[in-house]
């Protein structure tokens, strides 16, 4: 886990993508604090610029990933499986013949349970 101090050298030094301020005063929702690596949601205090930030010890220091996520969707699908090539691939095929809505619709279609008569 790194110091706080480190992490807050680094975000001072680090600038909003959006607007160029620092992400000194920024709001942080952290996703993982290991050892080596600091990573946290970071929301820009001045436009509200929402990014990822990445705080290592080792040269890179900080590094801004610009994310539409929200930190608690970023929390709740790195837990999740990754998807697999095959996975990806059926997707693929899948949307060559239907369009996405008609596939929802079909999922949907399934998921309905019928009542017993």
């Amino acid at each position: 886990m790194l110091e706080r101090r480190l992490i807050k050298e680094h975000l001072e030094r680090s600038v909003c993508y959006k607007c160029g301020s620092s992400l000194e005063q920024a709001k942080l929702l952290t996703i993982s604090d290991a050892p080596m690596a600091f990573l946290a949601h970071a929301v820009c205090p001045k436009c509200h610029g929402q990014s990822m930030v990445t705080v290592t010890t080792q040269g890179s220091g900080t590094i801004p990933l610009v994310s539409d996520l929200l930190g608690e969707e970023i929390k709740k699908f790195m837990m999740e499986n990754s998807v697999s090539y095959d996975e990806l691939l059926s997707l693929h095929r899948a949307l060559e013949k239907n369009s996405i809505w008609k596939l929802l619709l079909k999922k949907d279609k399934k998921t309905v349970k019928k009542p017993k008569a």
